[in-house]
């Protein structure tokens, strides 16, 4: 349950209040992954992470009304191990980080893993018990939002990593430079948003070259191209943007560099 957490609800309460009042974009889909940490049977967890986020939904379907129950989605993960092993490397209090993370990387049932954990390294486990566990008992938030007049990109903050919610705050505020300075170590969707409106829009086409390809970055390429002045090459990336999903066509109408390409 959440009751035992005032303090993390109000400052979920406080980002949600932050995300649906502000005017610069649209909401269009709100994810939730909660994921425990590996202590205990891992069924156990699954039913725990689920439970969290559920409740949750629950939670700010209550604060903020029925309506908001359509743009949220829940998901959930039975036990944060990649995010354990990064912090076990990353972490200079533990001094026999390559023992730990053989064992984690060598068994592959993860009930058995964290036995074999606590039993031969106790002291290890001890310390992750305590300091690294309660950190992995989070809910992740993913918002896709799109921005009024402007191509659709997604902002992602968790409990865990401040620095890039602090990212996130930069972007809403057009503080891009600013923005840009922390979001070149994550290389990601939001660096390709503050690479595009900081118009460096060469380096946005290599980033988005390295990520999957769906519609969002289909459309983030055929705006890159329009800018460049491509415009065959970014008429086929907005075309197949569409193709992937129908609702870029409704927001390529509203954008100005995308209705440039598709003049004749």
């Amino acid at each position: 349950t959440l009751g035992d957490n005032g303090r993390e609800l109000e400052k979920i309460s406080g980002l949600m209040r932050r995300i649906i009042e502000q005017e610069e974009f649209y909401v269009d889909t709100i994810t939730l992954t909660a994921s425990s940490s590996p202590e205990g049977r891992y069924a156990f967890n699954e039913h725990l992470s689920r439970g969290r986020a559920e409740a949750l939904k629950r939670y700010l379907v209550r604060h903020y009304g029925r309506g908001i129950d359509t743009l949220l989605t829940v998901r959930w993960v039975a036990e944060a191990w990649p995010e354990l092993m990064n912090r076990i490397r990353t972490d200079p209090a533990l001094t026999n980080r390559e023992a730990m993370l053989e064992l984690l990387s060598e068994e592959r049932d993860p009930d058995r893993r964290e036995r074999l954990l606590r039993e031969r390294l106790p002291r290890e486990y001890a310390y992750l018990k305590e300091v690294i566990y309660p950190q992995l008992r989070s809910v992740d938030f993913r918002y896709n939002l799109r921005r009024k007049g402007m191509v659709k990109d997604t902002i992602h903050t968790t409990e865990l990593d401040t620095t890039y919610a602090r990212s996130v705050e930069l972007l809403q505020r057009r503080q891009y430079a600013r923005a840009l300075y922390i979001l070149n170590d994550y290389n990601d969707r939001n660096t390709v948003v503050a690479r595009l409106s900081m118009d460096h829009n060469e380096r946005a086409l290599e980033l988005l070259s390295t990520m999957p390809t769906d519609a969002v970055t289909e459309y983030l390429r055929a705006i890159a191209c329009s800018r460049l002045g491509r415009k065959a090459e970014g008429r086929e990336h907005f075309l197949e943007a569409c193709r992937r999903d129908e609702r870029m066509e409704y927001r390529g109408n509203l954008d100005p560099e995308i209705s440039e390409l598709l003049k004749d």
